[in-house]
């Protein structure tokens, strides 16, 4: 009885270790992402050159002066999901990139593409 016990401890204790590390990792991985500074409320986005729009998180200080100008933004990369649900409707959620910005590289004054 006491091995059982002493053994279904070492497994909770290690499941309960399993996730933090999972996390910490994550969270050193680092992407480049280029594309079209926009701002709207006070919140900075990138539309990538691969389509995508990144909300920008940090860093705002330095973001303000590339607002329409085509940036190159190195950070770490997260997904939010967010519910729309309404009520009495489907079930709804949504995606949404984020990048914490840790460096920014000015590429042109203006965007490639227009921003939409």
């Amino acid at each position: 009885m006491y091995k059982t016990i002493v053994c279904a401890l070492a497994l909770l204790a290690s499941t309960v270790c399993l996730p933090s590390q999972g996390v910490a990792q994550d969270k050193s991985k680092e992407t480049t992402v280029q594309g079209c500074l926009q701002v709207r409320g006070g919140r900075y986005s990138l539309k990538g050159d691969d389509g995508m729009v990144y909300k920008l998180t940090g860093e705002a200080n330095k973001l303000k002066d590339h607002v329409g100008h085509e940036i190159s933004v190195t950070g770490t990369p997260t997904v939010r999901t967010y519910s729309t649900t309404e009520q009495g409707a489907a079930s709804a959620t949504h995606e949404q990139h984020v990048i914490r910005v840790g460096e920014i590289k000015h590429i042109a004054d203006t965007c490639t593409a227009p921003a939409k």
